[in-house]
């Protein structure tokens, strides 16, 4: 059962005991019925609040999973400083691949030390 639908059934359940209470005159029951209500309907916002909230971070999960780089691609070597992957000659930033597995291709500075465009770490030979 929906978490919505049960607490429409309890507002519901409320409203029955609300009605019933007309019949008696206890005032402490009244208000704290009244609170009950009160809660329900915050309680029911609310929820329909967090799954709204769901939906959006289920398809930005999706859209994550779609666009994410295969996690099951390993590194061959290293290669002054720099990630090689099997059939690319390519020298990739180890700082973008180790935290993000994002293949950040790397330009040269000097014969000693390279450099990564995207997140601006700089890459020693030595």
């Amino acid at each position: 059962m929906d978490i919505l639908t049960t607490i429409g059934t309890s507002i519901d359940l409320a409203k029955r005991l609300r009605e019933i209470s007309k019949n008696i005159e206890d005032a402490e029951f009244r208000n704290l019925l009244a609170d009950l209500s009160n809660e329900l309907a915050d309680l029911k916002l609310e929820a329909a609040s967090l799954k709204e909230r769901i939906a959006e971070l289920q398809e930005e999960n999706g859209l994550l999973k779609k666009t994410s780089q295969p996690s099951d691609e390993k590194t061959t070597r290293r290669q002054w400083g720099c990630y090689l992957f099997e059939g690319d000659s390519t020298l990739y930033c180890p700082a973008c691949w180790d935290s993000k597995r994002q293949k950040s291709s790397t330009t040269r500075v000097n014969t000693r030390f390279r450099h990564c465009p995207v997140c601006n770490t700089p890459i020693g030979a030595g």
